[in-house]
């Protein structure tokens, strides 16, 4: 069922091409429409909106992000390096000009888009080297985009505005997630395969490394995605030990939660992280198709998105990221978009 939805999405992609040349337009008809929880409980969480299509073109018809507008379906299919939309959409940024960088492992290439005026661009390789699988991608909002691919085991930098500078020193055996401390000036990188966070400088030096493989606090068994807070902490999904692991500034362990199981608060396969400005915890639950809210302790409090291809529903995502306005963005990655959500802070 899901391989067919997947199709029928992809040609709904080609078919509106073809009928309106070198527009299509991204529906933004369920926005203020959908919450969790659902009446008669209090709203917490809104659906805004979503992008598939990432290539702008045309004049006229922009009524900002939610009337998103894109290109034709321009390009080899068999390739989706030179499609104009999202393939298998995974790690996301936002930083403070509202750039959305999306890295997307199934089109081999970073996209960035301006979520003010619309535009977008491409990074799609590292000087000579063409990305394999890009997954982690962060700015320290001073010039420098990390990109982390973890097929060719590096960590790249770029400027803003994405050229190859050079890359973080590092023996890396699958560098995945990034998180960056502009505040600390801290850069972190999770190596997969080795079972460790590595800790740098924004300029690329090693200051300290966290962790290796075991089930005691502080180890880890293939930690993925990283976060850092407002006050510095780090978040690391430990994907295989089935948890979250949260450290302090110092990169001391503070406290984790999470287990294997069937309970709506248990972590089947946790992916993103992230925080919100009153400090819940975002977790993606991408085998349950969900995301996870809970408390500083580890309490679950909510949970929004179900298995699906329609608005809100998500099939088998993957990062997440909270901007400073509390707008949830989520790697929707089988269904190929990004879609955008609402913390109902004062609600």
């Amino acid at each position: 069922m899901r391989y067919f939805y997947s199709v029928a999405l992809l040609l709904v992609f080609i078919l509106s091409a073809s009928c309106v040349p070198k527009t299509a337009l991204i529906q933004k008809d369920a926005e203020g429409k959908i919450f969790w929880p659902g009446p008669p409980e209090k709203e917490r969480i809104k659906y805004l909106w979503s992008v598939s299509v990432v290539e702008v073109m045309g004049k006229g018809g922009r009524r900002g992000v939610l009337d998103f507008l894109a290109g034709d379906f321009e390009g080899d299919i068999t390739d989706p390096g030179t499609s104009n939309t999202l393939h298998r959409p995974f790690g996301l940024f936002v930083d403070d000009k509202q750039n959305l960088y999306i890295t997307d492992t199934g089109a081999f290439r970073v996209t960035i888009i301006n979520l003010k005026d619309l535009k977008s661009r491409q990074i799609m390789d590292a000087g000579k080297e063409e990305f394999q699988m890009p997954v982690g991608v962060v700015a320290d909002g001073k010039g420098k985009i990390f990109i982390s691919d973890s097929v060719l085991k590096k960590v790249f930098i770029f400027n803003g505005k994405g050229k190859y500078m050079n890359e973080v020193k590092g023996d890396f055996l699958r560098p995945t997630g990034l998180a960056i401390d502009n505040v600390r000036g801290r850069l972190y990188i999770s190596d997969t395969m080795a079972h460790k966070i590595y800790v740098y400088s924004t300029n690329g030096v090693v200051i300290d490394e966290i962790g290796g493989q075991g089930i005691e606090h502080g180890e880890f068994n293939f930690p993925t995605h990283l976060w850092t807070d407002r006050d510095g902490y780090l978040y690391v999904t430990d994907s295989m030990n089935f948890r979250v692991q949260i450290f302090n500034p110092d990169g001391e362990f503070e406290r984790t939660f999470g287990t294997l199981g069937d309970a709506y608060s248990d972590l089947e396969k946790p992916k993103g992280v992230a925080t919100d400005s009153d400090g819940h915890i975002y977790v993606v639950d991408s085998i349950n198709d969900m995301i996870k809210i809970y408390n500083r302790e580890g309490l679950l409090l909510l949970f929004f998105g179900e298995e699906g291809v329609d608005y809100g529903q998500l099939w088998l995502p993957s990062g997440i990221f909270i901007d400073n306005d509390d707008v949830i963005y989520v790697a929707d990655t089988y269904n190929m978009r990004v879609q955008a959500f609402q913390y109902l802070k004062n609600n």
